[in-house]
């Protein structure tokens, strides 16, 4: 069972509707935050730490030696007095230093921020929808252009209508659906729709026609529209198989409707190709003009 519409496109026509321009590189590191904290006149918290532990070194000591521990007493003290005062005249100094520090840091965050500024708008510039759209339509056409140009297909509009004849065989019939959904849609399209386009297929030995063909004037992107009947057989539908394989290896893209899709929503497959063709980046002018049309149903036969 298979579920209709399907799509096939070629893997590089997939990357190159996905691809971008190369960004400019961007290796400005965030300056860090300093870790120096802010000074004050006195630690109080360290003082206090010092003196408890010289209170508890020197019980120890003294247990031991009472002459000991009062020496170390008085050198501890002095110490711890000589330490607070060294930070109470450092202070002013230490002040200063830290807030050189911290301006150099803003100084240097305010310097990364420009930078940041300036890559985002020229990353802007890079990859704006009109230079995004040109970057990809480069590489279509030198992908597209090994696609040889068309040489047996008849234009939709000079084809004949098959409903000009009275008595219509069933295949006539559906011939007559496809014109008129190929005529629906050749009204929204830059490119050209053809009728009769035969497809030699080497690993089959046959010559494989789609129902319709349209070729993109500007890229030379092929795109084949071929309808599915409730008739194909297992021969049919495997020799379809290759012959869609091989042209996708070949870099056609391909949209396989079924024959009821064609027969009750042919503005809704047009909608589908329109959508198919502007996800690639082909050409989005085409979708625009479907917004009033519902989306396409997926059925499953």
């Amino acid at each position: 069972m298979r579920q209709f519409p399907v799509v096939l496109i070629p893997p590089e026509v997939q990357r190159i509707a996905q691809s971008k321009p190369q960004a400019p590189e961007f290796n400005i590191e965030v300056p860090s935050v300093p870790s120096y904290r802010q000074p004050k006149p006195i630690h109080v918290q360290e003082a206090l730490i010092l003196t408890i532990s010289l209170i508890v070194l020197v019980s120890l000591v003294t247990l031991a030696a009472k002459e000991l521990g009062i020496i170390l007493l008085i050198v501890g003290t002095v110490a711890i007095v000589f330490r607070v005062r060294y930070q109470f005249q450092s202070y002013k100094r230490r002040y200063k230093k830290h807030q050189d520090i911290f301006e150099r840091y803003l100084s240097k965050l305010e310097e990364y921020s420009h930078r940041e500024i300036q890559y985002q708008r020229e990353l802007a510039v890079i990859h704006s929808p009109e230079n995004i759209r040109e970057f990809r339509h480069q590489q279509f056409k030198t992908f597209f252009e090994k696609l040889p140009l068309n040489d047996n297909g008849i234009p939709l509009n000079e084809s004949s209508n098959p409903f000009a004849n009275i008595r219509l065989t069933q295949e006539q019939t559906i011939e007559g659906v496809i014109y008129y959904f190929g005529i629906t849609l050749q009204q929204h399209l830059v490119g050209t729709l053809y009728q009769g386009m035969k497809l030699y297929i080497p690993s089959i030995d046959y010559n494989w026609s789609p129902a319709l063909t349209y070729i993109d004037p500007e890229l030379n992107c092929h795109v084949a529209i071929e309808m599915s009947s409730p008739l194909d057989n297992a021969a049919i539908l495997m020799r379809n198989d290759l012959a869609e394989r091989f042209l996708v290896d070949s870099g056609w893209v391909i949209i396989k409707f079924s024959e009821e899709q064609i027969l009750q929503n042919s503005t809704e497959c047009c909608k589908e190709f329109a959508k198919v063709i502007n996800r690639l980046s082909i050409d989005e002018t085409i979708l625009p003009k479907f917004a009033d049309v519902p989306d396409l149903v997926p059925i499953k036969r």
